[in-house]
């Protein structure tokens, strides 16, 4: 009787050290922002998509749950940026992902003006600084985010 107990905890650890070496998180690589589609405006809420590289290297899916980003074009505030929908970015991917976005502007006027500004020009300067809560299996995280880069339309 002894001997089966010994013989189950071992094959417990066993598995639990197989299972734990196969959960190694391997980081995921976002590139910059290929492309910025306007879907449409109501209210204060702008509705974009944005087209960026991802590379998910790991065995798993991984979910974007939320983003609470301030978005500033070419030094001026526009506002809160938020996923519209979860982003889902696949098991061992590499391809540009579609980010559903809206930005919740603080002044209509304002940011109306400076995408008015950006739409005539060639590029434009990003940056956005925040939190993004991510869910992997079973565990969540929330990311700090500060980014400042260059758009090409």
């Amino acid at each position: 009787m002894k001997k089966n107990k010994i013989k189950n905890i071992a094959g417990l650890i066993g598995l639990f050290i197989i299972l734990s070496s196969c959960n190694v998180y391997k980081s995921v690589d976002i590139g910059s922002i290929e492309n910025v589609n306007f879907k449409g405006m109501v209210d204060n809420k702008i509705s974009l998509e944005l087209q960026v590289p991802v590379t998910n290297p790991n065995g798993y899916k991984i979910k974007i749950k939320e983003m609470d980003l301030d978005v500033t074009i070419n030094g001026k505030y526009l506002g809160k940026m938020k996923n519209a929908d979860e982003i889902i970015i696949p098991a061992k991917s590499s391809d540009i992902q579609i980010f559903p976005v809206d930005i919740h502007v603080k002044n209509i006027l304002t940011s109306m003006s400076s995408l008015y500004k950006i739409r005539k020009s060639k590029s434009f300067e990003m940056q956005i600084e925040g939190t993004i809560k991510v869910k992997a299996l079973l565990n969540s995280k929330t990311i700090k985010v500060s980014e400042k880069q260059s758009v090409t339309i």
